[in-house]
């Protein structure tokens, strides 16, 4: 297993396909560039799309230096310690970005796989089989996972794992906690994902499931996978970093405003798109969700060519493991949030002040619907999230 992953250090160029179409190369260039570039072939089809928004259909090269990948590619890679343990599998830098890519790059999120080239574009083999009797998530926690699974709450926590599920029902992920840190952290987002529901948008699909030895983990629908007749087909997804061309890194440094505008501008219905932004973060305020950032907002590509908002994902309460601020700025703020600041940022994305006032009663009716205590938290940090979500919703009430 390692040497196989040591062996992406040494290729040269690989194949990137949009869905099952072989749609371009990348490959290394002189002194740490990378190459990317349409194949001749593919834009010739009448049904080529673009790789992402940001790499729009054409015969012109682009090149980037220091080793690193246009920023979608990029933001296909795992993050935090996942990251971590894949570039010392491959016994590479950080910024060797297309041997990363290659590694895990069978199973990304959206339908875009990059493998070396001449290399068939495959599956990667899933870590974990339900229909197991035996099933111990204990045995995978360690494993050196190739997969492109991004969407860890890393604000709290950077030890959170997501696997790839193999299931007779359909492709998931599955979400692992750390044994000791971070208590009741599936109950957590599961609750949280059932009350986002109420907000009448698209939620993931998801469910607790226990191993063999009563570990609970989160079972989670993989809204990029689609079943067509009797075949899975994969569907286009992009988070806001990869829309707004940034680096994974730069995930909290957008504000809030910018990252609603650049998701919904490649919607069909852009207004109703930015409803359902606004709709998301006023929501991850009011339940104490302080990990609200650029890649855990995404848009999906339907069958059909329209994009629109992907469902919610990544949700939760942060506030019981000691994080009070939002993830992205709104109007400026993270902190001590007011009505002002909410009807400010309406009018910056220009979503009418009685739209606004409407998503807040949303909003508030749907966080009404979770009980921390419900989930195992007690103590001061029961009461100290109670306090605080009281004076959050009090502002909007």
């Amino acid at each position: 297993m390692t040497d196989d992953l040591e062996s992406f250090r040494f290729v040269t160029s690989a194949d990137v396909y949009v869905g099952e179409h072989k749609a371009a190369v990348l490959d290394r260039g002189e002194r740490g560039t990378v190459n990317f570039a349409y194949l001749p072939d593919y834009l010739a089809r009448v049904d080529a799309r673009p790789v992402a928004t940001t790499l729009p259909l054409g015969g012109e090269r682009i090149t980037t230096s220091g080793g690193a990948l246009p920023a979608f590619f990029t933001g296909l890679l795992p993050e935090g310690r996942r990251l971590s343990a894949l570039q010392r599998s491959l016994k590479t830098s950080a910024d060797d970005e297309l041997s990363l890519l290659l590694a895990v790059g069978e199973d990304t999120p959206g339908d875009v796989r990059v493998v070396r080239t001449g290399a068939p574009a495959g599956n990667a083999s899933a870590l974990v089989d339900l229909a197991a009797d035996d099933v111990d998530f204990g045995t995978i926690t360690g494993v050196i996972d190739r997969y492109a699974l991004p969407g860890v709450q890393e604000k709290v926590s950077a030890s959170r794992l997501t696997l790839p599920v193999r299931s007779d029902a359909g492709h998931f992920i599955l979400k692992l906690a750390p044994l000791q840190d971070l208590p009741n952290i599936v109950a957590n987002e599961a609750a949280h994902l059932r009350a986002a529901a109420e907000l009448r948008l698209p939620v993931a699909s998801a469910r607790i499931v226990d191993d063999v030895g009563g570990r609970s983990g989160l079972l989670v629908r993989r809204f990029d996978r689609l079943l067509e007749g009797d075949r899975w087909i994969r569907l286009a997804v992009e988070d806001a970093t990869q829309v707004m061309d940034l680096p994974p890194a730069d995930k909290y440094r957008p504000a809030a405003e910018q990252v609603a505008v650049a998701l919904a501008e490649p919607c069909r219905a852009p207004m109703v798109a930015l409803r359902a932004l606004y709709l998301q973060f006023v929501f991850a305020w009011l339940v104490g969700n302080g990990d609200l950032h650029a890649k855990n907002l995404s848009i999906l590509r339907a069958p059909n060519g329209v994009w629109s908002v992907a469902p919610i994902y990544d949700v939760l309460c942060t506030l019981p493991y000691g994080d009070n601020s939002m993830a992205l700025p709104v109007d400026g703020a993270t902190r001590r949030l007011r009505a002002r600041h909410w009807l400010a940022f309406a009018e910056t994305i220009g979503l009418p002040r009685r739209a606004a006032e409407s998503a807040h009663r949303v909003a508030l009716r749907a966080a009404s619907g979770v009980d921390l205590a419900a989930q195992g938290f007690a103590g001061s940090p029961l009461r100290g999230a109670q306090r605080e979500l009281r004076l959050r919703r009090a502002e909007l009430s």
